[in-house]
């Protein structure tokens, strides 16, 4: 009786989907939302519908489909990822983002096996090629399907401690390779594509700007300013030095800029611009932010370094006049539970600010203040930083660091934790490349056979406005599930 409910549901499902790709194109995105004015650091992009693997069996889950899931960035680029959140389901839909993160922001930051999981990722597929890893397991038969269900099946041992079986024999002998004695670690954390840090900056003209604190895995960095005296304003390292509009590499890690606004410059604003193209290695995080109905989908890791244009940019206000001149950022800390919220007063007088919900500080002029904000683990939070002369700051997103937690829907009042990161640009609609894997079934992970693939198949599948939402289970949630 199950099965057939399951195969009715699946049906229904299929035809509903058909029907809201013709209507709505492209269905899905990812990220978390930090402040208003970030213009964005670092890679963000769309989870696309289709999953490249085999089933595999994992303790008490039944079976699922294991393989690799494809990110499409906003420029059309395609990044191929692993799950390494194994209970949380994925939801497709048209306002979701994912985004590039740290390893503090995630599980990872307290996984001790997070150097294995790396491990795995430069000595599979797709980053070592296929005959290597025939070779390496005495198995000419393993097929880039295969490789891809025993390097997931990999994966799971290490970032959920879960025990994944594929069915393929030839998948199942990568996964043992991998997960035995070959498997050494690799303990760096790779670099990120590129960020600048914080958002904003505040100060008074006449006065350094910053310090922005600029990251990347790459060799070259081109810098601009673009805003309220742009031809003014200069860019200037950490030792008081004139950057003359590139940075050369390898960029030192926490690289120092500053921006030089002369002395009498009225009040207002410019943005200093960092681009660059580069490779995204493997091993970064993609993380999502809550869609618009509050669902938060599962963390997924980049399976093989990929060539990308990036960019980021930090904003900094600069006053002329007598008081207080605050700004804000914040970032999540997996490790202490919560948002830690930094405030900077550049003026000359105390600052009164409110931290919400609930707290208060007091910054001295010239000096920063810090305050962790709890919140709770895979559930929207929004923080609002509120000072003198009218000044006010929203940081909002969704503290991920835990496996085996639930998300839960927004809660109708702000709760608090995690990395802000700059709310990402909608993707492109550029169709995948007829050479890329990843043409199959809807990606799903987590969702068992003997239950229901689609969690209420009328509030699962929506189309409004041309826009199709379609929620995957996370007990079955890694390809299409063939019950």
């Amino acid at each position: 009786m199950v099965q057939k409910q399951v195969r009715s549901l699946s049906r229904i499902a299929t035809v509903m989907l058909t029907s809201s790709l013709a209507l709505g194109g492209g269905l899905f995105a990812a990220g978390t939302a930090v402040a208003a004015d970030n213009p964005g650091s670092g890679v963000t992009a769309v989870v696309q519908p289709d999953m490249f693997g085999e089933r595999v069996d994992v303790q008490g889950k039944d079976s699922v489909e294991a393989g690799l899931f494809t990110l499409k960035t906003a420029s059309g680029e395609l990044l191929q990822t692993y799950c390494i959140d194994f209970d949380n389901p994925v939801y497709l839909n048209s306002k979701a983002k994912y985004h590039e993160a740290d390893w503090s922001a995630s599980s990872l930051n307290s996984n001790a096996n997070a150097p294995k999981i790396r491990w795995i990722l430069e000595n599979s597929y797709p980053q070592a090629p296929i005959d290597a890893l025939r070779k390496a397991i005495g198995d000419n038969e393993l097929s880039e399907k295969d490789a891809a269900a025993g390097t997931q099946s990999a994966i799971w041992k290490f970032s959920d401690n879960k025990v994944a079986t594929p069915r393929n024999e030839h998948a199942k002998k990568l996964r043992d390779y991998l997960t035995g004695d070959a498997n050494k670690g690799v303990a760096a954390e790779p670099k990120p594509s590129l960020t600048l840090t914080p958002d904003s900056v505040s100060g008074k003209s006449g006065a350094k700007l910053g310090p922005f604190t600029l990251n990347s895995s790459a060799n070259e960095v081109k810098l601009a300013v673009s805003g309220d005296a742009a031809d003014k304003i200069k860019v200037l390292d950490k030792d008081g030095k004139p950057v003359n509009g590139t940075l050369t590499g390898p960029i030192a890690k926490d690289t120092q800029l500053f921006l030089d606004v002369p002395g009498g410059t009225p009040d207002g604003k410019a943005v200093i611009n960092a681009t660059a193209d580069t490779t995204v290695l493997s091993g970064r995080v993609f993380m999502s932010g809550l869609d618009d109905q509050g669902n938060h989908s599962q963390t997924m890791i980049l399976a093989g370094s990929k060539k990308l244009s990036v960019a980021a940019a930090g904003q900094a206000t600069w006053k002329q006049g007598q008081g207080a001149i605050v700004d804000s950022s914040a970032k999540e800390e997996c490790a202490n539970g919560g948002v830690r919220v930094s405030v900077t007063n550049t003026g000359d007088q105390p600052a009164e600010v409110t931290v919400q919900p609930g707290q208060k500080v007091t910054v001295q002029p010239g000096k920063t203040e810090t305050v962790l904000v709890k919140v709770a683990e895979k559930t929207k939070y929004d923080i609002t930083v509120s000072g003198p002369n009218g000044f006010s700051k929203k940081f909002s997103g969704v503290l991920d660091c835990k496996t085996g937690v639930t998300p839960t829907a927004a809660p109708s009042t702000p709760a608090a934790t995690g990395t802000p990161t700059a709310t990402p640009s909608t993707p492109g609609a550029v169709a995948p490349s007829s050479t890329t894997p990843g043409t199959g079934g809807l990606a799903q992970t987590g969702a068992n056979d003997s239950t229901p693939i689609l969690a209420g198949v009328a509030g699962a599948l929506v189309v409004a406005g041309g826009a199709a939402v379609f929620v995957l289970r996370r007990r079955g949630r890694h390809g299409r599930n063939t019950a």
